[in-house]
């Protein structure tokens, strides 16, 4: 399958053919070279779907959502080509639906083929410190569909990386999902308890802020043919007494009374 390649080439990107997944000028060169009906590299994967559509993980997906996601705003961090947005919105997800990349190429096309009002892209880069322009606790869904995996090709990013999480951590709504697919898993310390849960923990606000994350190992493609990556659903709990986050009481604080991971 298409996708199955796409993810030995990100296990073994170090290998033979160096492609920096992780570099902005990468995806530019990429894009660019698309819209001109090109092919930067005869190797690589060209298809935009990165890893699972919708139809892949629906069914997983169905035992968390309710009636509150579908009528909230939605967000597709990296969103490249993907059709996820659209794939969403046939299933009756009202949105309105974000797409946000650091490829303006890619972002530019998006803005000339989106279907209606309801599909609003922009280039923007979650790994700044600085806060995205965008409205915190506002997003019901956060997709990260192979976008971790493609920054993390070089495991220097992952101090820049938690910025994302933290970005993602302070836009997600209470009771909101933040859904990661990717290759890593919760064995992986230095991404997961070093990296990952720590951001997500410093970007709430709220000092009673709670997190669930869910871990499914290797979920099947839909045709049933090989396993693909991992998927995380990290549920977000705001307690009713709030009270602006403290970093250094919410470091005091033990994890576990904080972050519940559950595996499947």
């Amino acid at each position: 399958m298409v996708r199955n390649r796409k993810l030995k080439r990100l296990e073994h990107s170090s290998q033979k053919v160096q492609r920096n997944y992780d570099q902005q000028n990468y995806w530019n060169n990429r894009y660019e070279a698309k819209l001109k009906g090109k092919i930067v590299d005869e190797d690589d994967d060209h298809t935009d779907e990165w890893y699972f559509s919708y139809s892949d993980v629906s069914d997983v997906l169905k035992s968390y959502l309710k009636q509150f996601h579908r009528q909230s705003p939605i967000l597709d961090i990296g969103c490249g080509l993907s059709n996820i947005l659209n794939e969403l919105s046939k299933d009756h997800f009202i949105g309105p639906f974000v797409g946000i990349d650091y490829s303006s190429i890619v972002i530019n096309q998006c803005k000339k083929i989106k279907k209606n009002s309801k599909y609003h892209y922009l280039t923007l880069d979650m790994m700044q410190k600085q806060k995205p322009s965008l409205p915190f606790n506002t997003f019901g869904i956060i997709i990260d569909k192979g976008t971790t995996d493609g920054i993390l090709c070089n495991k220097s990013h992952l101090s820049t990386i938690s910025n994302m999480y933290k970005h993602a951590s302070s836009l997600l709504l209470s009771n909101g999902l933040f859904i990661i697919i990717t290759i890593k898993t919760v064995d992986d310390k230095d991404w997961f308890e070093d990296c990952l849960i720590p951001a997500l923990m410093q970007g709430s606000e709220n000092q009673q802020t709670k997190f669930i994350i869910h871990f499914h190992r290797c979920m099947q493609y839909t045709d049933g043919s090989e396993n693909g990556p991992n998927i995380f659903v990290i549920v977000k709990y705001d307690c009713k007494s709030y009270s602006l986050r403290s970093s250094a009481n919410r470091v005091k604080q033990d994890v576990s009374q904080i972050v519940t991971v559950k595996c499947y």
